[in-house]
């Protein structure tokens, strides 16, 4: 995670990523969460991950270090990110994307076929379906709240209530800006107006059914993951996403919730490895 920060061009807008990691084997892409950027990833997972598989980190376009203004539809997010996939002239990428990132990510995956060697989706939900569940509204209002996100505040969204799952939830919020690289500054999450456009983006995403539909031109091996009670994209959702996909693979983590993955690191990783290497 102490990798440089680096900028290509996206039509003149600046757009900054990281790349570090074993090299061999296609990269893992990553699509960050609502509001996230680089600087506020969890540095233990995904240098967990970089152990075995190159990783990609970027900020979207009015995101972190990037240029100009956040993207308000998934369409348009994942259109950046196969435009930073081009620029570094890449064949195909692993697609991992984290509840507003998993849209992404199966945008990417249906659209782009041929750039996605595997997709994982965590923490999402497709487009509205059959018995597909919304989460209670409050916690977008929770989600939205003015200014840094507090750690009361992610701590509710992204973890059970249980002493174990908080206490990992605590380990996390700190760790996020454990980075630390000469000549770089911190970049913070995203403000408003880009939290109006994330929700946008969301909102949209998952309203139109036919992104439901779409799910089934995916034809590349998934990995759905999700905590056992998760409050943002309820893990109802998740198994529903599994079973309209050709090849998917579902992964429930207990005593957890939407953060599952930044509380089991270490597993989760090793779990991505396993996917990604069978």
């Amino acid at each position: 995670m102490n990798a440089r920060t680096e900028f290509v061009s996206l039509n003149g807008t600046k757009l900054a990523y990281r790349r570090f990691g074993k090299r061999g084997g296609n990269p893992v892409l990553y699509f960050n969460h609502l509001r996230a950027a680089m600087d506020v990833t969890d540095p233990l997972l995904f240098n967990y991950i970089a152990q075995y598989r190159e990783v990609i980190l970027f900020d979207d376009i009015g995101v972190g270090h990037s240029e100009g203004e956040v993207p308000s539809s998934v369409e348009q997010m994942g259109n950046n990110a196969v435009a930073l996939v081009n620029a570094l002239d890449l064949d195909k990428v692993v697609a991992f994307g984290f509840s507003l990132g998993g849209g992404v990510a199966q945008y990417v995956s249906w659209t782009y076929p041929d750039l996605v060697e595997k997709a994982v989706f965590s923490g999402t939900q497709p487009g509205i379906g059959p018995n597909i569940t919304a989460g209670p509204p409050e916690v977008f209002t929770i989600a939205s709240e003015e200014g840094e996100p507090t750690e009361k505040a992610m701590l509710t969204l992204f973890f059970e209530t249980t002493e174990t799952s908080l206490a990992a939830g605590r380990d996390w919020f700190k760790r996020r800006t454990d980075r630390r690289v000469k000549g770089e500054k911190l970049s913070g999450s995203v403000l408003e107006p880009g939290v109006t456009a994330q929700l946008k983006a969301i909102s949209d995403f998952t309203a139109d059914p036919s992104n439901f539909g779409k799910l089934k031109d995916i034809k590349v091996p998934v990995l759905v993951t999700n905590g056992k009670n998760d409050i943002m994209a309820p893990t109802i959702n998740s198994f529903i996403l599994q079973q309209e996909l050709s090849n998917g693979t579902l992964h429930v983590y207990p005593d957890s919730g939407h953060g599952h993955l930044f509380q089991f690191p270490k597993q989760y990783a090793q779990a991505l490895q396993q996917f990604l290497d069978g």
